[in-house]
């Protein structure tokens, strides 16, 4: 989402925060094995995040308890987000929360699922690519709105579901650009890639991380990134920002985690804690240089609030584009 990034903290708010530290400090361990319970199939970026979060995590020893990663996937991520508002005070099953926790709801007019659950962490963002197929006429955006703006309709986007991050950029790209394009929705990111990647659409939106895989092995041609400035890597350095080519949008994609309503608020704390140190240790660390994610923590004291104000956003765009319920 549009990321407003914390840069600073007045010192009159640290005080009072190392004031009430004691008590927001409580901390409860939970007892036997955990489950992580992404939406997402095997591979996709929820699974990963949460796959290395585990893997660091048990084998730092930061959390001893064994941790299996529960690809509960389907109906936008509904599977997995349903699975966890059926386990009130559960202490031993946390959520992945990605972009289709908050929109699904939106697009089908359900209750929100933020709204529901226990905001634990924002973890992981990370810029996003456009890119074509190696052999299309298409060599810029300036070029994609050119056809979208002779044949409305034609320019087709092979994305991973509907009300999800690729639809809302694309929805988000048509505003901008007065164009109308086709979205096609699958059950997941991995299969719109196939999609795409057999050449049966013009389109496809994708992380930093996915995007070098595809310039690395020539399955992909770039054609924008939807950041402030370009990046400085040398497969992404030519790469120009929407920005630059004339589209007003910058859009930034992010992961979290939550737990089930009523979870004990020492228990919150304590995973709040471990997903900090986590963060924070040299294996992470190296991860996300790996892979071109970045890492703004936003912890258990601002959670709620980090995840309320992307909600409305999601809220406000897919009413733009006309998908909200």
């Amino acid at each position: 989402m549009l990321m407003k990034t914390m840069t600073r903290f007045g010192a009159a708010l640290v005080l009072a925060l190392a004031a009430g530290g004691a008590q927001a400090q409580e901390m409860r361990a939970p007892e036997g094995p955990i489950e992580f319970t992404v939406g997402s199939g095997a591979g996709g970026s929820p699974d990963v995040i949460m796959r290395t979060f585990a893997q660091i995590m048990n084998e730092t020893g930061l959390v001893p308890n064994p941790i299996v990663v529960q690809n509960r996937t389907g109906g936008g991520h509904s599977n997995a987000y349903n699975h966890v508002l059926g386990l009130p005070g559960d202490t031993n099953t946390l959520l992945m929360l990605a972009s289709p926790v908050f929109t699904t709801p939106i697009v089908q007019g359900t209750p929100s699922v933020i709204d529901q659950v226990t905001p634990i962490a924002a973890l992981v963002q990370s810029e996003l690519l456009l890119f074509t197929t190696p052999d299309s006429a298409f060599n810029s955006l300036t070029d994609v709105v050119a056809a979208a703006t002779a044949q409305p309709g034609r320019v087709r986007v092979a994305g991973g579901a509907s009300g999800g991050n690729d639809h809302i950029l694309t929805g988000l790209l048509e505003s901008a650009t007065g164009t109308t394009m086709t979205y096609v929705p699958h059950e997941s990111g991995g299969a719109a890639r196939a999609t795409f990647l057999g050449g049966n659409v013009e389109l496809h939106f994708a992380t930093l991380s996915e995007g070098i895989e595809m310039i690395t092995a020539g399955t992909g041609k770039p054609l924008a990134i939807f950041s402030n400035q370009r990046r400085t890597e040398e497969a992404l350095a030519n790469v120009a920002t929407a920005v630059e080519q004339g589209v007003d949008v910058v859009y930034t994609q992010f992961w979290g985690v939550g737990g089930p309503v009523n979870l004990d608020p020492a228990v919150a704390a304590w995973w709040a804690d471990k997903f900090q140190k986590a963060a924070q240790s040299e294996p992470f660390q190296a991860w996300l240089a790996q892979n071109l994610y970045r890492s703004d923590m936003v912890t258990l004291a601002e959670a709620g609030a980090y995840f309320a104000r992307e909600q409305q956003t999601f809220r406000d765009v897919l009413t733009r584009i006309g998908l909200a319920k």
